[in-house]
């Protein structure tokens, strides 16, 4: 995997985490393969299905990062808005804002109402 070659690994099995993914990418031009952990090749990736299960996966050469700090690198690979909130959730204090609301959101996907289905494996 090349920097320039970005992989977003998601719960393909959450609906909302589907949406989100796909309204993110679009809506901020975010570069890299989006996909879901189901049915991967978790090893050649050094992943394990208990990591994939807790949060959501940013992987290039250069860096792996996981919950809220995938956002950030993957929003550093999009258009200026993406770019500069990317920047403001590296900020030690949006750090932890960014690692609290990202975990309550996790907590209770399956409960966020909106057009998906609500057949979250959390």
């Amino acid at each position: 995997m090349h920097d320039a070659e970005v992989l977003v690994v998601f719960d393909g099995t959450c609906g909302f985490c589907r949406a989100a993914v796909t309204y993110l990418q679009r809506r901020l031009a975010l570069a890299g393969d989006c996909r879901p952990w189901q049915g991967m090749d978790l090893d050649s990736i050094g992943l394990t299905e208990t990591d994939t299960r807790q949060s959501m996966w940013y992987l290039s050469t250069s860096r792996r990062e996981s919950g809220p700090m995938a956002f950030a690198a993957w929003f550093a690979t999009g258009n200026r808005t993406a770019r500069l909130i990317g920047r403001f959730l590296s900020l030690p204090g949006a750090r932890h804002l960014a690692q609290a609301v990202y975990w309550l959101v996790a907590r209770n996907r399956h409960r966020i109402p909106g057009p998906w289905e609500h057949a979250c494996t959390i």
